[in-house]
């Protein structure tokens, strides 16, 4: 692997480069320009690098499909033109690229233009850990002239939640930082009319077969005391973070992050275990925000199969 792949793969898994959009983004990039800098003359040998390339930035971390389905997508168009030259094997991969870059900017503003309508005047809205999506939708929001709140958790052990809060205040929008074990007293009615919360939106990093997702560990706790308390639960996300290999969350492997990163100088023989993310069975999930419009878990996947078929 060259120096600029290893860069990448080392930025995906320190998560200097975080959340699942902007990992597919660098791995696309990093597959553009590796396919542009490859001195290579046999087409078999330079599709098989890219596709070793691929595998190997995807592998940074378990659960990233949407990064899967960039390499997924090169990969398809490589076989549709696997009679071509090399110099025209290395326009499909940066034209594949450049396409699925243009197809996730066009699904962001289809998706943004969901997601603040779904806003109301006067809303408690509660968000968890860091997800450029909804910040993007409630910015939206803003500018629309809707006056609303946003509750977030701090999101240990990594704070991602610390990033949120910045980029609300930088905007102007009201919100206030709770731990994560607060976050289901403020959901739950027991709260009382102070937090009254009207709604979660969370983002996503995988989507299974079954309309089920995966995010943030937390997610799972978020949601079921949303539902328990009749609080819809929305999940903000691009469809091409399924994973078209997972019939439902149990084929989904959890990414296991490392002990110091709760606790650097914890006593020995003390185990800690790191779950960087839980699952969301699609029975807890109001709707999905997402290119399709605001879409059940159920007919999320219908869309799917119909507008992606390269992926099944």
């Amino acid at each position: 692997m060259n120096a600029n792949l290893i860069k990448i793969y080392r930025d995906i898994k320190s998560i200097k480069i975080q959340g699942a959009t902007n990992v597919a983004l660098a791995t696309g990039k990093a597959l553009k320009k590796y396919a542009t800098d490859l001195q290579i003359q046999n087409k078999r040998e330079f599709v098989k690098r890219i596709k070793e390339a691929g595998k190997y930035l995807v592998s940074a971390r378990d659960t990233e499909p949407m990064a899967d389905n960039v390499v997924e997508f090169i990969v398809c168009q490589l076989k549709r033109n696997k009679g071509a030259e090399i110099k025209e094997q290395r326009k499909v991969v940066r034209e594949s690229v450049d396409y699925f870059f243009d197809l996730v900017e066009k699904n962001n503003n289809k998706i943004i233009r969901s997601g603040q309508n779904l806003i109301k005047f006067g809303d408690k809205v509660f968000t968890h850990c860091h997800s450029s999506t909804v910040i993007k939708v409630l910015l939206a929001a803003k500018k629309d002239k809707k006056r609303f709140e946003v509750f977030q958790t701090e999101t240990r052990p990594l704070y991602q939640g610390h990033k949120t809060a910045k980029d609300l205040i930088k905007v102007g929008i009201k919100n206030t930082l709770v731990v994560d074990s607060a976050a289901p007293y403020l959901i739950s009615k027991i709260s009382g009319d102070k937090f009254t919360i009207d709604k979660v939106l969370i983002g996503c990093d995988a989507i299974a077969r079954d309309g089920s997702c995966v995010n943030k560990v937390g997610s799972f706790g978020l949601a079921l005391t949303a539902f328990l308390n009749k609080v819809p639960v929305y999940v903000v996300t691009q469809a091409l973070k399924i994973n078209e290999d997972a019939k439902n969350l149990k084929a989904i492997r959890i990414e296991q992050r490392k002990a110091k990163e709760v606790w650097s100088k914890a006593p020995k023989n003390l185990k800690i275990y790191n779950p960087a993310f839980d699952k969301v069975p699609a029975e807890l999930i109001k709707g999905y925000i997402c290119e399709f419009g605001i879409v059940s878990p159920e007919n999320l996947i219908k869309k799917v199969k119909k507008d992606y078929s390269w992926l099944w």
